[in-house]
């Protein structure tokens, strides 16, 4: 306690009652002992609010000695002639006691109240914050941070060997077995220490969510990993068994003995032949593209890319099939995204691919971005007229549009194809996220 507070005590108990009385001494012959009394326990109920118990009890028994020095008499004595004052003192001092002994509950139970209202909304504030993070070692720093702003109380995080071993020296607070726990070398009153473990107990219910999501993540990559595994299979079983019967076919006629062939018949077959032939070496490469884009993505690297560069360089990729084919460009040339640069080239290219295939030879490409919580979003979409068509709806979607989804992936991002019935336009749209570099 420092030296103002002390002066202040000391004037509150005890200068301000000899005020109070020397303020209304000179008009004592008009007031009964009991009015002065009154004046005096108003004071005295004041202190109870303001300040605290022990203040306003002193200051009961300074007022007590007050009225009896100055206002009864013989006056400037302690001593008592009539009983009656005697009884007056004593109820003011009891009276004066309790008021001291309510009000001091009153404070207490507002300190109270409002301290649990201030660990409430530090719990709640701390309790936001960590549902917003994944990883478990920024929320530790972030309820490390907590606690010393709230508390200023320095915790230390540490495993099971940790703590065992600064036992002795430093005061461990109550820890999971499965994470560790914290320690720290200020000693902790029972609140703080009802308080930090409550806010524990909010932490490792954090952490437990934290794992369950990625436990639930882990468990949705390998649900649509099966499935992309099972489009595979599908496309394959459909875009190879069609050249496979033909080639099948084409080369039993050839080699049938007893079936005569003209010229013009085994040219054809044999064109056939070739032809599938060719059909299956598309997809074999497709395959090893499949492949190659799934070594690329698990060394995935984000770097700054020029867009227009990026569309060239995916379209110089299938020089051979896009000789004819033109790129109406619906972007600024010097918009830019982040990514693998390789991925998103073999994913355009594809996609560039399918549209000369199907289209009319035309395809408009936009470019836009969005930003979400500080995280930049980008999407690719190109739209093209169809003029041809699939030769079965049995077929197989091909394994361009499979590569396109696992390019997509690896960003975070997905691969969309929408087909409009009436316009006949197809739009394909590969999206995908990267933070701010």
């Amino acid at each position: 306690m420092n030296i103002d507070t002390c002066f202040k005590g000391l004037f509150v108990t005890t200068v301000t009652p000899i005020l109070i009385v020397l303020a209304i001494f000179p008009m004592r012959d008009w007031l009964t002992t009991t009015d002065i009394v009154m004046l005096q326990l108003l004071w005295v109920a004041w202190v109870a609010v303001r300040k605290n118990a022990a203040l306003a009890a002193i200051t009961t028994l300074v007022s007590v000695a007050c009225t009896d020095w100055f206002f009864v008499t013989p006056y400037f004595t302690f001593h008592i002639e009539k009983i009656e004052y005697l009884v007056t003192f004593i109820v003011m001092l009891i009276v004066g006691l309790m008021i001291s002994h309510l009000a001091g509950e009153l404070s207490k139970n507002v300190r109270d109240t409002q301290l649990h209202a201030n660990n409430t909304r530090c719990l709640y504030e701390l309790a936001k914050v960590l549902n917003g993070l994944d990883d478990i070692a920024q929320q530790r720093t972030v309820f490390t941070e907590a606690i010393k702003g709230h508390l200023g109380i320095s915790l230390k995080w540490g495993s099971e060997e940790d703590i065992a071993k600064n036992c002795e020296e430093y005061f461990t607070v109550k820890h999971n077995s499965q994470w560790g726990g914290f320690y720290t070398n200020t000693r902790l009153t029972t609140e703080k220490r009802a308080f930090i473990d409550t806010a524990l107990s909010l932490l490792f219910q954090v952490h437990e969510k934290s794992i369950l999501r990625s436990e639930s993540a882990a468990m949705q990559v390998k649900a649509e990993l099966e499935g992309a595994k099972n489009a595979l299979l599908r496309s394959l079983s459909h875009d190879l068994r069609t050249p496979l019967a033909t080639i099948m076919g084409s080369s039993s006629m050839l080699a049938d003995e007893n079936i005569e062939l003209n010229q013009d018949i085994i040219t054809e077959q044999a064109k056939n032949i070739y032809e599938q032939s060719e059909i299956l070496n598309q997809h074999f490469n497709k395959v090893m593209e499949l492949s190659r884009v799934n070594k690329i993505g698990e060394q995935l690297v984000w770097q700054t890319i020029n867009v227009h560069t990026l569309v060239t360089e995916a379209k110089g990729r299938r020089q051979q099939q896009l000789s004819n084919f033109n790129l109406d460009l619906a972007f600024d040339k010097g918009m830019e995204c982040l990514g693998d640069i390789t991925l998103l080239e073999i994913a355009l290219a594809n996609i560039f691919e399918n549209a000369a295939r199907y289209g009319d030879g035309v395809a408009t490409v936009q470019f836009t971005t969005k930003e979400t919580d500080n995280v930049m979003h980008y999407q690719i979409s190109v739209s093209n007229q169809i003029v041809n068509k699939r030769a079965s709806p049995d077929e197989g979607v091909g394994l361009g549009s499979v590569i396109c989804d696992v390019a997509a992936k690896f960003h975070q991002g997905e691969f969309m194809l929408r087909m409009d019935a009436q316009t006949k336009i197809a739009t394909a749209t590969l999206s995908w996220g990267g933070k701010h570099g």
